[in-house]
């Protein structure tokens, strides 16, 4: 029990942030459109939508937890895991558009400008990560250099 509830804890964690990160930019990008593109547009969050947010959500805290934690994969370094990522991630936005644009709503295009909002956000956050991790490993390494540099002498 305590292995389950360790790993859905940061999972759940982790999916409610991304969903409350989609809602926001679904109203930000909602309060935007209505002001500079059509100002008689009224928008609500469709229900499908938040539907899709909760799928969109707990795929990414699980592509997240698998992929980028190292708790499962130890070895592979992280850039290709961010390629991987971005794949999965990619594929997965790709399938709620689908789904979304299955169903007459007029907020098509507010869902292609969150989608959009959903990748830049993604891009910027891994390259923050892929820096953070190329210093960090830049520091250990000098670090452990000098270890070993006195540890020898």
């Amino acid at each position: 029990m305590k292995k389950i509830l360790s790993f859905i804890m940061p999972v759940k964690s982790l999916a409610a942030l991304f969903f409350a990160g989609l809602m926001c930019a679904y109203m930000v990008a909602g309060a935007l459109y209505a002001a500079f593109e059509e100002p008689s547009f009224q928008y609500t969050i469709p229900f499908i939508f938040v539907l899709e947010g909760v799928g969109l959500s707990i795929v990414t805290a699980l592509l997240c937890e698998f992929l980028l934690s190292d708790r499962w994969i130890k070895k592979m370094r992280y850039l290709p895991r961010l390629l991987i990522f971005a794949v999965a991630m990619i594929a997965a936005l790709t399938a709620c558009l689908l789904i979304f644009f299955q169903w007459h709503t007029n907020e098509a295009k507010l869902w292609l400008i969150v989608a959009g909002l959903v990748v830049a956000a993604i891009g910027v956050l891994s390259i923050i990560g892929e820096v953070y991790f190329r210093k960090t490993g830049k520091k250990y390494t000098e670090i452990l250099k000098q270890y070993q540099s006195n540890k020898l002498s």
